[in-house]
């Protein structure tokens, strides 16, 4: 009992030792990072202008989050392609970069401290315990990084998906004689309304193009920040067809029918690779039970043979 209390005080006093460290060197980040009340004034004034819902609301006015931003300024495993990753998985704001890898340090080094400190302070086996430190490091990191990896491609194919019916609405648009800056604001406020990933993007393009952006760098934008092959074909297309004075209705219907032809392929490529998908589940779950079922009768008769003959 008294070695118990004595490890949970242990940990308890790790745990205050962490957040008290934590929360110092998050207080020094913020006073560092504190904006000029010159910069605020012209930001109040000029706005922030236009950004999609995805941007993070909570890490706009949220202590936490710029607590944990300036946890990710010291953090470990930042590299340039970090923004990009978030960038396509929707997280653009000014400290997206700074609260993923805050959060992956926190995720990777908190449970390794509380698995290595009271460990040690107990005298246990100083191999194991730094084994299972290690381990829960890398469970913390590896998790942070498979959870971008599956929001970027959930992110891609809301967009692969909803891109033919953003092509159909365009056209219409066209066709009524619209420019192609008012189609892209009309299909951004039509789209944005349904929460579609799609049509936010649309509305940034809007937006940028209202500020004074050329045309052609805002459709470059939209399609290296999304991440998405079709997206950056079809703004490669549009850009293309625009310079050429080509019917720009015509290439985008064109082009949505391409779009519609490669989602059923899509969709019969998944279906091809079905049946090998449920071979393991079929060869390691499913057939053995059938064979206890099928053999083990014969299995007992014969045991029950072997026994009677053998009492003969």
């Amino acid at each position: 009992m008294p070695t118990m209390l004595a490890t949970l005080s242990i940990t308890f006093v790790t745990l205050v030792t962490f957040l008290v460290v934590s929360g110092t060197v998050l207080a020094l980040g913020l006073a560092v990072r504190r904006e000029a009340p010159v910069a605020q004034r012209v930001r109040q004034l000029v706005g922030e202008g236009a950004a999609p819902a995805h941007r993070t609301r909570r890490e706009s006015g949220s202590l936490i989050g710029h607590l944990i931003a300036a946890v990710g300024r010291y953090g470990i495993g930042g590299d340039r392609s970090i923004s990009q990753r978030l960038s396509v998985a929707g997280f653009r704001g000014p400290n997206a970069a700074a609260i993923f890898l805050g959060s992956r340090t926190l995720i990777s080094f908190g449970p390794a401290l509380l698995a290595l400190v009271p460990a040690v302070s107990a005298g246990r086996p100083l191999g194991n315990t730094v084994m299972a430190a290690a381990v829960a490091f890398v469970a913390g990191h590896l998790l942070a990084n498979l959870w971008l990896k599956r929001r970027m491609r959930q992110r891609e194919h809301q967009i692969t998906r909803a891109l033919p019916d953003a092509l159909d609405l365009m056209v219409v648009c066209l066709e009524s004689g619209l420019g192609l800056n008012a189609t892209v604001q009309k299909v951004g406020e039509e789209r944005s309304t349904v929460d579609d990933v799609l049509g936010q993007e649309f509305a940034q393009v809007a937006s940028d193009l209202r500020d004074g952006r050329p045309r052609a760098d805002a459709l470059r934008a939209l399609g290296n920040r999304n991440g998405s092959d079709d997206l950056k074909a079809l703004t490669g297309l549009i850009i293309q067809s625009d310079k050429l004075g080509a019917s720009m209705s015509k290439t985008l219907r064109t082009h949505a029918d391409l779009l519609r032809t490669r989602r059923r392929q899509r969709a019969e490529e998944a279906a091809r690779k079905l049946p090998i998908k449920v071979l393991f589940p079929l060869a390691l779950c499913i057939l053995p039970a059938l064979f206890v079922i099928t053999v083990g009768p014969a299995v007992l008769k014969i045991g029950d043979l072997s026994t009677f003959i053998a009492k003969r």
